[in-house]
């Protein structure tokens, strides 16, 4: 696996592949290598017939409190990735998860500020500790100019106006409270998030993957359409795909049984 090749990425692939940011000497600070070893292991999930959910997580004390700031490094010489122009950013990394078929997890404990916050805004379901502490000061108190993406998440998450309070007077949340404005999906207390964690993805596990990564398609292509323009494109797209497991579940329903989905 040469993109994890000293690049502070865990990639464990299974049903549940799970994509951990291991950088605790710097509480998992983003580096380039970081970025392109995610994208990596995002592209190994996407083409593994197994995976059936994607779960990022940070090791140690929390998630991720942004970019490096001491510097990011160079992007490495073996990484396989390599889009033609010499550097990736964080727009690949959000687009790459935005487009993977399968659904993605960010399992937030600690700490998620900045960059670190927009790549859980990234993800499909965001499941927080109640105590975790989300933030992103960059514009309000340092100046700088947040340009990854959270100006583009947080109205579509949140909403305009909590959006506005959140990134022009440097608000934190808890998780709690993040649950609240729709920043989270799911806030449980410290002691009850991997048995969370593990509920969630057992259901996907189990659930018709192609079918979900349809629906995930629809909706996210469908925030950028018209009504018309957008039921017209899925229907297009209906056409266009196999989903195995719509007989399967058909079948099960007039059965009266549990579905037994393959994910196909």
């Amino acid at each position: 696996m040469p993109a994890l090749k000293n690049a502070n990425i865990d990639y464990d692939p299974g049903p549940v592949a799970t994509i951990t940011l291991n950088r605790v000497e710097r509480r998992n600070a983003i580096t380039m290598p970081m970025l392109s070893a995610i994208l990596w292991s995002l592209e190994q999930a996407a083409d593994d017939p197994e995976v059936r959910v994607i779960v990022l997580r940070g090791a140690g004390t929390g998630f991720c409190p942004g970019d490096e700031l001491r510097g990011m490094g160079e992007l490495p010489e073996d990484f396989p990735y390599r889009p033609e122009r010499s550097k990736i950013s964080h727009l690949d990394l959000q687009e790459r998860l935005r487009a993977t078929p399968k659904p993605t997890i960010a399992a937030i404990h600690g700490y998620a500020f900045g960059v670190g916050l927009d790549l859980t805004m990234a993800c499909d379901l965001r499941i927080a500790t109640t105590d975790a502490d989300l933030w992103d000061p960059r514009s309000a108190e340092r100046g700088m100019p947040a340009v990854t993406g959270v100006g583009y998440f947080a109205p579509r998450v949140m909403g305009l106006t909590r959006a506005l309070e959140f990134l022009l007077l440097a608000r934190r949340y808890t998780g709690s409270e993040a649950v609240a404005v729709g920043m989270v999906t799911r806030a449980v207390p410290p002691e009850d998030f991997d048995a969370t964690l593990d509920e969630i993805t057992a259901y996907l596990t189990k659930a018709p993957t192609k079918a979900i990564g349809f629906m995930k398609e629809q909706m996210y292509s469908g925030l950028e359409m018209g009504h018309r323009e957008a039921i017209e494109y899925f229907h297009r797209r209906a056409d266009e795909i196999t989903i195995e497991d719509r007989e399967e579940g058909i079948q099960a329903f007039i059965e009266r049984r549990e579905p037994r989905f393959t994910g196909r």
